[in-house]
């Protein structure tokens, strides 16, 4: 089952002992909630749309039957608010990947990794090729076409704003 975060909106000048935010939540590409934090160190509520309930209910039994979170020495059962807690953990740090890379994506393909996020260059000669110039030519769209394959095939996300999205 695909449980996903959209419309996201995030405050960090409201979040105190926990994330401030409202985002759409998507079960198998489908709107099905509102999700909201205050920020204030309460839960995650989210809420079903009108008839998007059963489809809710689904996905909170699909998390229920994921397996617990490890932190420190506890176990934490999973459910679908902490299923959203941490798809908004998972974007603020794409997010800040993202800002990061800002400069890297002029020169490179920057794809997420273990400890952040790894730059793929090309070159002619002892020349480095910037993305522009290969989004500009049909060969490097077709080696970036294939990059981002790959990159995508081995889990890793692209962080890239500066490429079309037909490439992806």
């Amino acid at each position: 089952m695909q449980i996903e975060l959209k419309n996201i909106k995030f405050s960090e000048a409201l979040s105190e002992e926990t994330n401030a935010f409202v985002a759409d939540v998507y079960v198998n590409k489908v709107k099905v909630a509102y999700a909201k934090n205050d920020g204030h160190g309460g839960c995650t509520f989210y809420h079903a749309y009108e008839g998007k309930r059963e489809l809710l209910g689904q996905a909170e039994k699909f998390c229920e039957a994921l397996p617990p979170i490890k932190a420190y020495s506890m176990e934490l059962p999973m459910n679908l608010e902490m299923k959203i807690d941490l798809l908004l953990e998972y974007w603020l740090k794409i997010k800040d990947l993202k800002k990061q890379a800002k400069n890297d994506m002029l020169t490179g393909l920057c794809v997420t990794s273990a400890n952040g996020y790894t730059q793929l260059t090309w070159k002619v000669g002892s020349r480095n090729i910037t993305i522009a110039e290969l989004v500009s030519s049909p060969n490097g769209r077709e080696v970036l076409k294939n990059a981002i394959a790959k990159a995508k095939a081995e889990g890793k996300e692209v962080l890239n704003t500066n490429i079309p999205q037909h490439l992806f």
